[in-house]
């Protein structure tokens, strides 16, 4: 008489491996889109506004602190508070930006018509900048300097044309500045003269346009 064989009797119960496959493919995903981003990064221009973000972001979620300051915002608000007076008056707009942060000063109130002297409101006014910088020491900040002005000819012994009244009130400025402790190497000036008017200095029919005018002779402050 046949004896049934029980089917599990001569099974051999090998153990049982976790299938860990998985992670070679994942590696290998996380390395391509590592690899993406820095192609990205690569070829783009960096925003400093959303750097500066994703920094306090990121120190947000991982430290929970919710009143982490980044370097740019701190300079910023300091700036707003400093000059808190001149940007009620509209003697000066501040920005952040992509290039960092701008300041742009109206002419008059840095110098008067015709000068690059820095008078008494030019010295406030970048006494102010300078104490900003400082505040942050452990950054590297360069300002960049430029002057604007508008298509008035100008024509005196001092300055024949407008390039070197542009070029003069910018680099007093930086001299100012250097003298206020901002290292010379981190400093740059630059005249553009009416080359880059923010508005059209004359009309369709070639007639002056005096409030226009006015707003491009300029100071431009960039920190970055």
């Amino acid at each position: 008489m046949a004896i049934a064989k029980h089917p599990n009797r001569h099974r051999i119960h090998e153990p049982e491996h976790i299938e860990e496959d998985w992670l070679m493919s994942y590696a290998d995903m996380v390395t391509l889109l590592m690899a993406f981003f820095l192609a990205m990064l690569s070829v783009s221009h960096v925003d400093p506004v959303l750097f500066e973000q994703m920094k306090k972001g990121l120190r947000s979620d991982i430290g929970k602190d919710k009143d982490v300051k980044t370097p740019l915002g701190e300079i910023k608000h300091d700036l707003d508070s400093l000059l808190a007076s001149e940007r009620a008056r509209g003697d000066v707009n501040i920005d952040l930006g992509r290039e960092g942060i701008v300041l742009e000063f109206s002419s008059s109130a840095v110098f008067d018509p015709g000068k690059a002297d820095v008078g008494p409101a030019a010295r406030a006014n970048m006494d102010k900048v300078a104490d900003a910088i400082k505040n942050i020491e452990y950054y590297k900040f360069a300002v960049d300097i430029e002057g604007h002005t508008d298509n008035i000819p100008i024509k005196t012994l001092q300055f024949p044309s407008n390039w070197e009244l542009s070029v003069m009130r910018a680099t007093n400025i930086v001299k100012y500045l250097i003298g206020k402790g901002i290292p010379s190497e981190r400093l740059k000036a630059a005249g553009y003269a009416d080359t880059k008017p923010k508005t059209p200095n004359v009309d369709a029919e070639g007639k002056p346009i005096p409030a226009n005018q006015a707003k491009n002779r300029r100071i431009v402050l960039k920190i970055h």
